[in-house]
């Protein structure tokens, strides 16, 4: 069975990972000591079956190698290697996937925040290096689950934030956001903080009795850099700048991350020039005048208490 879903922008953040999987074996194959490498990791939060086929246009259909199957394929191969997947049909081709492929192939059907902590927690990070995929089917991944991945100062991880979800539920009209979709951006955002950075008041009490309007300000862009901004909070060695995947239309869909964990200069240093070059091979959009960030004021003083 192939996972039929996305579009041009799905081949584009495929091609970037086959890239930066096969960068980070290669150049960790032999590292700290080539007689006591480190154990390397690769953990696909979402992973699919193995295989996609992608709609580019009412007649083109092209099938390609999804995530799972690239990360099984790419040489240097990895030491362990973590699938997972809530879906019982896409679980059972992953199964199929992995058999005979060894026992450093994993299987899990899970919801995804809690497989990554399990999996964080039984990983030696000291002794080991890692890459995390989050490429979530919508607004699965709360903050604390990147939080989680940090705190190993171990991993990379390329997230695929939901850019478009994100901008949709955060209505034009403060007012129009229900409780379950509060809930919901205060998770994947990780703060409150994001009510003052995307809204101002519009209008003023009237003598009609008629209250302000919070309407929103925040641009897609806008919400990226703030999302980059949360990230950079949380990963301590670098955050890449966001490269928006767009729709046929232009419109931003999604915002890919590299953030790195590691610390440690030279693991920065490594990271981040092979993240760079894979990312500067594809055109970025240009940073609108202003932005709201994650440490912008309120704009008309503390809106939300």
């Amino acid at each position: 069975m192939k996972h039929s879903f996305g579009g041009p922008w799905t081949q584009i953040k495929l091609d970037m990972l086959r890239r930066y999987l096969m960068a980070f074996n290669t150049a960790l194959q032999y590292k700290p000591y080539p007689a006591n490498p480190f154990r390397r990791i690769y953990i696909d939060a979402f992973a699919g079956t193995g295989e996609c086929e992608i709609k580019f246009n009412e007649h083109t259909v092209e099938s390609i190698a999804g995530s799972a199957k690239i990360a099984l394929q790419v040489e240097p191969a990895f030491d362990e290697i973590h699938l997972i997947d809530l879906n019982e049909v896409h679980v059972a081709e992953l199964q199929q996937l992995a058999a005979g492929r060894g026992s450093h192939v994993h299987v899990h059907r899970e919801d995804a925040n809690v497989a990554i902590d399990t999996i964080l927690g039984q990983i030696d990070w000291k002794r080991s290096r890692g890459v995390l995929f989050l490429d979530p089917y919508g607004m699965n991944v709360p903050l604390a689950t990147l939080q989680r991945a940090a705190d190993t100062r171990a991993l990379d991880v390329w997230y695929l934030f939901p850019l478009s979800a994100v901008y949709r539920q955060a209505a034009n009209d403060f007012s129009k956001i229900d409780d379950s979709k509060l809930a919901a951006l205060d998770s994947v955002l990780g703060t409150r903080s994001w009510r003052e950075a995307f809204y101002q008041t519009e209008g003023q009490d009237n003598l009609l009795g008629v209250p302000p309007r919070l309407v929103r300000v925040a641009d897609p862009e806008g919400i990226a850099a703030f999302v980059q901004a949360r990230l950079a909070g949380v990963f301590t060695g670098w955050v890449s700048d966001p490269l928006f995947l767009r729709s046929s239309k232009g419109a931003p869909l999604f915002a890919l991350f590299c953030c790195i964990s590691n610390p440690a200069e030279k693991a920065v240093a490594l990271s981040r020039r092979m993240a760079s070059h894979i990312l500067g091979n594809f055109d970025k959009a240009p940073a609108p005048a202003k932005r709201p960030t994650a440490a912008s004021p309120p704009p008309q003083g503390d809106l939300f208490g």
